[in-house]
C-alpha cells in the first residue's frame, strides 16, 4: 500500500505524488487533522469550515476515481505509526 498524505494541497489536479503513487500500486488517500493546529492563535472556525469544504470536494473527486479519503484526527506521527503497524506500507507520498 502507498499512502498519499494530503496535507495542504487538497485536490487531485496536478498532484504529482498522487499520480506517481497510483502508478506504483494500491493507494490510501489520507488526511490528518492535528488538534494542536487548531489551538494556534491564527486559526479560526472560518478556517475549519473552509477546510471541511475542501476535504469534501477532495473526497468526492477521489470517490469518482474509486477511492475514499481517510481522515484521522490525532498527532501525525501517531497516525502514521499506527497505520504502518497494522498495514504493509510500501511508501509515503505527499505534495
Amino acid at each position: 500500500m502507498h499512502i498519499v498524505w494530503f496535507k495542504s494541497y487538497l485536490r487531485i489536479e496536478d498532484h504529482e505524488a498522487l499520480t506517481q503513487a497510483a502508478k506504483a500500486g494500491y493507494i490510501l488517500p489520507l488526511h490528518i487533522l492535528e488538534p494542536e493546529l487548531w489551538h494556534q492563535p491564527d486559526m479560526s472556525y472560518r478556517h475549519y469550515i473552509f477546510l471541511q469544504k475542501c476535504m469534501g470536494e477532495l473526497d468526492q473527486a477521489l470517490s469518482n476515481m474509486g477511492q475514499k479519503l481517510v481522515t484521522k484526527v490525532d498527532n501525525t506521527v501517531d497516525v502514521l505509526e499506527n497505520i504502518c503497524k497494522h498495514h504493509s506500507v510500501a511508501a509515503l507520498w505527499s505534495h
